[in-house]
């Protein structure tokens, strides 16, 4: 069966989460930074409500207004759902729930990408 093109996936909550994320990091209003990426207050909660995925024109709006690749945003949002996973597994003792994450496994392979502070 395959899926909806407009379909909020997994991965589209994770990367709409790290736009918030950096929403809330840039010190702008919802207001303030949905205008300043051309998109609609109605449009942008929309997405952050996970009724329709972002798309690639959205995340390049984005990337623009914040600094940040696109790339970034994809491989942050994946490192900070695992870090998410990993708080909500040792604060609620789920054991090794965090480890079941997707991206964990990779990450503990060390396929998942170099993970590093530096500023860009």
């Amino acid at each position: 069966m395959g899926r909806k093109a407009q379909e909020v996936t997994h991965f589209a909550k994770q990367v709409m989460d790290e736009c918030v994320r950096l929403q809330k990091q840039s010190g702008m209003t919802i207001k303030e930074f949905a205008k300043a990426c051309g998109f609609g207050e109605v449009y942008w909660y929309t997405r952050a409500n996970y009724s329709l995925p972002l798309n690639l024109s959205d995340l390049e709006r984005i990337s623009e207004v914040t600094g940040v690749s696109i790339g970034d945003i994809v491989m942050d949002s994946k490192r900070h759902a695992v870090e998410a996973a990993e708080r909500k597994a040792r604060s609620g003792g789920y054991g090794l729930a965090a480890y079941n994450a997707q991206g964990k496994q990779e990450a503990i392979n060390g396929e998942a990408g170099p993970d590093y502070d530096e500023p860009a």
